[in-house]
């Protein structure tokens, strides 16, 4: 037998071997968990948002993370970006990453501009969030012939509406927290 029928058996082994579904496929697996995302109080310019990312593949290596942004349909708010994104590898197959966006949760963080919206007002507000899972590509074979295992991206995104009241100039605690 000569060098490059070896070789050849050697591919077509190792072929068949990859092609079988428990061996050549990769798992990925993507869902995402929305905090409650509401206004803290009458009046209160703070917000309580975020989410987690939960991703997992077959894999040793997985990146994970997603986007935010929360806004208010006003002329004189501003809006609350963020983002987070994280590695994960492990030793051996396996890894579950999850991510929470932002750091620390549950968050509260300010709507800017929110002191300058008129006593009385109501305003209707946006939490749209990304989130996106991405495995290691590997790429297994002999000279002339190969296989390419992982590399799969999952993502999702979608948005939730909550509403904002500034308090009356005379005080009046008015509608309380709205959703």
């Amino acid at each position: 037998m000569n060098l490059r029928t070896l070789v050849l058996s050697a591919a077509v082994l190792l072929s068949g071997a990859l092609l079988m579904p428990t061996a050549a496929h990769a798992s990925l697996a993507l869902s995402t968990r929305l905090q409650s995302i509401a206004q803290m109080g009458d009046g209160s310019s703070a917000v309580s948002l975020g989410h987690t990312v939960m991703a997992s593949t077959n894999l040793n290596r997985l990146i994970a993370g997603g986007t935010f942004n929360a806004s208010c349909a006003s002329t004189v708010t501003g809006s609350i970006p963020g983002e987070r994104t994280l590695p994960s590898e492990s030793f051996v197959g396996g890894n579950s990453l999850y991510v929470t966006i932002p750091a620390q949760l549950p968050a509260y963080l300010n709507m800017p501009g929110f002191e300058n919206v008129t006593g009385g007002t109501i305003l209707s507000c946006t939490y749209a969030w990304t989130s996106r899972a991405q495995e290691a590509t590997y790429t297994v074979g002999v000279p002339g012939f190969g296989i390419t295992i992982g590399g799969q991206e999952l993502r999702d995104g979608g948005s939730v509406g909550f509403y904002m009241y500034k308090t009356a100039d005379d005080g009046d605690p008015g509608h309380g927290c709205l959703r």
